[in-house]
């Protein structure tokens, strides 16, 4: 019990050492990862005076972060696991999918040449065998998630930069862990599986290939678990908390596949998948809660961990200092080698877009290494089957490495971003940018002459306050004119663009049953191919992607054949109650991309190019309602039946929206509203049950959407809005 007290109260001041860190470090400008690493090294170093002066709280806080009694790869199963989890779902899916094979260069690739290089390197340069320097390149070869991608958010680099890296960090860790275990094992002659070059090999593609698998088919079927959560935001996030340390453990100690790949396609998957799945609301709940939790894991970590640092560079001399630089320099070559000599050869190999050497040099100079690491290195420093001089060797050499990572590459990051012009905005961006802060300095005016009016303050003062406003926001006297400033077909592209993600984030409004999962899926696929396609070919482009969602697909025609023939009318019902709710919805989301041209992308980009848009869309809605009228030509009691059920889906979650809102200005008790709950949600059942098609010479079954007469509701999203939006 003692010891439990113990623990907890640890726990509570290393997150109170977090929290004052974190404040520090945006007071300072600091990297988090750097500061981070400075206050464990000093409470590492400070231990022995701390015993002297204060021996029971150095034996009661700093004693278990100094000496603990896990071992070093419990750092790895406890916080590895909802870091590599919390960034794979956030990342940028689709976006991600673009830069695939660079992605894989820098994970997998240039984690063997990094090894090679500086494995190579130290043997020479030491004297020490091959396999002992090549661990040490093993162990460092790998870039920390915590320490990456929270640097380059932190410096403001490009999103295609931040993407690349985010990539790159997620998928590492595993290529770097695997090749950590088959040298071990080479030399230590434990595991003769895998204790050569060609086992070990097999035993990595095996390892990674089926963490792929099982993280796969373990997303997949979170995916379907949360559609039956009912719309309950804490119950959809517990489900995912439970997620990443049962499938790490389950990939490691059963299956002996990688967790670290299995933990990350995991996410990978219910990223995108979940979207679809769960209300906007619901989802932004999800990634708040997962934010926190990444955070306290990462920084932990970094403290638990460099706490150790300097029992393990205890003994260090001036040799090892030049060959920890020795390793240092074979690694950025290594890096360098790979980012300007192989990944060029994607490019003309049409495998992947051309990354500018900027962006190249940045990558280069940002592989911090981190927590990760120096796990690793723990390990090792831990294994009584190595020779003690062979783990003294290795704890130097990697632990010397991320310090000089952390402490110089990671402090002058933000330098060379700057110096490469990498935080600045391309003109295109400055000149939105520029329009973008004078719309909204325009809104504030008129919200401080409004506030003026309210409180009678005199307008020389409200005058006063909006020039100080614009001088702030850099803005002056001087007015920009938007169609000089930016040429049309620029403006139309932003536009286009804009548009398409927006269609991408109004699809899931339609969710909780009014339309199929399955429909949304295919229908955000569509946009994401919708965004690409406006990016390389323009409108044309964007009208051939929009268009292709809309034809008929062979369920349709195989459920045709089968109605027109064996008069079997299910298939074909399924399939066109699909293609009634994805038209409909479609044509939804366009009446509101209408709304949303007018209203932002017009004042932005200018009145024609608004009206260029508008013709867009009107075409998209004109070859919707050709299709709609083709079908209520041709199965005109089917796609009636189909219309009574959307609208009273609407109708129930528009009268819930209502309830709900009476309780919130307490106009109803939460007791009232409950009663009515039981009967709102038995109707919200019975209409979600699709209509039948009548099968040639039969009657028309009755619908069960016409027959339900009860108000209703259910879990329900942001489509009710959607509806008043249109008015």
């Amino acid at each position: 019990m003692t010891s439990l007290i113990e623990l907890l109260v640890l726990m509570g001041c290393l997150l109170a050492i977090v929290a004052w860190i974190q404040v520090l470090a945006s007071r300072t400008g600091m990297p988090e990862a750097t500061l981070l690493s400075l206050v464990g090294i000093a409470l590492g170093a400070s231990y022995v005076a701390l015993d002297s002066v204060a021996p029971d709280f150095a034996h009661y806080f700093v004693a278990p972060l100094v000496d603990p009694s896990w071992p070093a790869e419990a750092y790895i199963w406890v916080f590895l696991p909802p870091l590599l989890f919390q960034v794979a779902l956030t990342v940028d899916i689709r976006a991600m999918l673009q830069d695939a094979a660079p992605i894989l260069l820098l994970a997998v690739v240039a984690v063997f040449v990094a090894t090679g290089f500086i494995g190579l390197t130290l043997s020479w340069f030491s004297g020490r065998g091959i396999l002992i320097c090549l661990l040490i390149g093993a162990v460092v070869a790998t870039t920390d998630p915590s320490a990456v991608v929270g640097m380059f958010r932190e410096v403001g680099a490009p999103g295609r930069l931040i993407r690349l890296v985010e990539g790159e960090s997620l998928l590492n860790d595993a290529a770097a862990i695997a090749l950590v275990g088959v040298l071990t094992a080479m030399l230590t002659g434990a595991h003769t599986a895998e204790a050569s070059w060609s086992g070990g090999l097999r035993s990595l593609a095996y390892a990674f290939g089926g963490g792929v698998l099982l993280g796969v088919a373990i997303g997949r079927l979170v995916a379907f678990l949360l559609t039956l959560m009912d719309n309950h935001a804490m119950a959809e996030t517990a489900l995912t908390l439970a997620v990443p340390y049962p499938l790490f453990m389950l990939g490691n100690q059963i299956f002996d596949v990688s967790g670290v790949v299995a933990v990350v396609c995991a996410a990978l998957v219910i990223n995108g998948l979940g979207t679809t799945r769960l209300a906007r609301e619901n989802w932004r709940h999800l990634e708040r809660v997962w934010a926190q939790v990444a955070m306290v894991a990462g920084a932990i970590v970094f403290l638990l961990a460099a706490v150790r640092v300097p029992r393990m560079l205890h003994g260090a001399d001036l040799g090892d200092g030049l060959f920890i630089l020795a390793a240092v320099a074979a690694a950025l070559a290594a890096r360098l080698a790979v980012l300007f000599l192989m990944l060029p050869m994607l490019s003309r190999l049409q495998l992947a877009e051309p990354i500018s050497a900027d962006y190249r040099l940045a990558i280069g100079w940002g592989g911090l290494r981190g927590a990760v690491t120096l796990v690793l290195a723990m390990g090792i420093a831990e294994n009584p089957s190595l020779p003690l001089e062979t783990r003294h060797f290795i704890a130097i050499v990697a632990t010397g490495f991320v310090l000089f990572s952390l402490l110089v590459n990671g402090s002058t990051l933000r330098w060379v971003v700057r110096a490469l012009d990498l935080d600045k905005l391309t003109p295109q961006e400055q000149t939105l940018q520029q329009q973008a802060i004078e719309l909204s300095t325009q809104e504030v005016e008129q919200t401080l002459r409004a506030m003026a009016t309210t409180f009678r303050i005199p307008a020389a003062v409200t005058d006063e306050v909006s020039a100080a406003y614009r001088l702030e926001m850099a803005l002056g006297t001087a007015t920009l004119d938007i169609d000089t400033a930016l040429p049309e077909r620029e403006r139309f592209l932003v536009g286009l663009l804009a548009l398409s993600m927006r269609e991408e984030e109004l699809i899931p409004d339609y969710g909780s049953g009014i339309v199929s999962v399955r429909n949304l899926d295919l229908m955000k696929h569509n946009a994401g191919l919708m965004i690409d396609a406006s990016r390389r070919e323009g409108r044309i482009g964007y009208n051939r992607a929009a268009k292709r969602i809309l034809r008929p697909g062979p369920r349709y025609a195989v459920g045709l054949w089968l109605h027109r023939h064996l008069h079997w009318s299910r298939p074909l019902a399924s399939a066109l109650a699909d293609r009634y709710e994805l038209l409909i919805c479609r044509r939804a989301v366009l009446e509101r991309l209408r709304s949303y041209n007018f209203a932002r992308l017009e004042p932005l980009l200018g009145e024609r190019i608004a009206e260029i848009l508008d013709g867009v869309l009107v075409s998209r809605i004109e070859y919707l309602d050709e299709a709609l009228a083709a079908d209520r030509l041709q199965f005109g009691p089917f796609t009636q039946a189909m219309e009574r059920r959307l609208l009273m889906l609407f109708a129930l979650r528009k009268g819930r929206k209502s309830l709900e809102a009476m309780v919130a200005e307490q106009v109803i008790s939460k007791e009232v509203f409950n009663w009515i709950d039981q009967e709102l949600s038995l109707a919200w059942r019975r209409a979600l049950k699709r209509p039948v098609l009548r099968e040639p010479g039969k009657a028309p079954a009755p619908n069960a959407a016409s027959t339900a007469t009860a108000p209703t509701s259910a879990p329900m999203s942001a489509s009710a809005e959607s509806a008043e939006s249109r008015k």
